[in-house]
């Protein structure tokens, strides 16, 4: 413990003491940086993805109502027919206000072109079921991105909340350094204080 005697060891010491005190303000950046990174990745699972889903779950019961009145009788039911387009042109307006990848954008793209033609064929009295599938398809497409955009966003928060465990680890550590050089200064300095002054020899 004589290091803690000497004024030089003490400006080390709190040289370790400001690094230290550094360390602790930059890590707790890098946690408040991760916190609004976990945030953003929560909001897109829900906004973004589950949202999503949601709507192509209304554009598939949509289209196999509209389904459904064309191998009835679509002539009786085209009120209701055109009730279902506008229900979809909703949803698909609805879609698109959340966050789309690029694969995604080009399948949804897809999906109105293809529901657009159908409703252009059924105004013509033509066939439409081949593009009715095709439209099945691309929303089982959109189904899968939306899975898979998902657990890519569930990895990333795994990542970020094992980093968040590391730095609270260093934290500690960090505190406990401080801690045990804090204790030896202070320990050095009582220790000065109470220590006697040697007699003075007579002559």
């Amino acid at each position: 413990m004589k290091w803690t005697y000497a004024i030089p060891a003490k400006l080390k010491a709190s040289l370790v003491l400001t690094g230290v005190i550094g360390i602790i303000l930059v890590n707790n950046l890098t946690e408040r940086s991760q916190t609004r990174e976990l945030k953003t990745a929560f909001e897109s699972i829900y906004e973004d993805r589950l949202i999503a889903e949601s709507y192509i779950l209304q554009l598939s019961d949509e289209l196999r109502s509209i389904q459904h009145i064309l191998e009835s009788n679509p002539d009786k039911n085209e009120n209701q027919l055109n009730s279902h387009w506008q229900n979809m042109e909703q949803i698909n307006l609805n879609y698109l206000e959340t966050q789309l990848t690029t694969e995604e954008k080009a399948h949804f793209d897809a999906f109105e072109k293809i529901t657009w033609n159908m409703s252009l064929g059924i105004k013509e009295r033509k066939n439409v079921n081949p593009q009715i599938e095709a439209a099945f398809g691309e929303l089982k497409i959109l189904s899968q991105i939306q899975v898979k955009e998902a657990e890519a966003l569930v990895s990333k928060t795994g990542r970020i909340f094992s980093s968040d465990a590391a730095h609270a680890q260093l934290e500690i550590a960090l505190l406990i350094i401080a801690a045990l050089v804090v204790q030896a200064i202070l320990f050095a300095s009582k220790t000065l204080i109470s220590a006697p002054k040697a007699p003075s020899q007579l002559n």
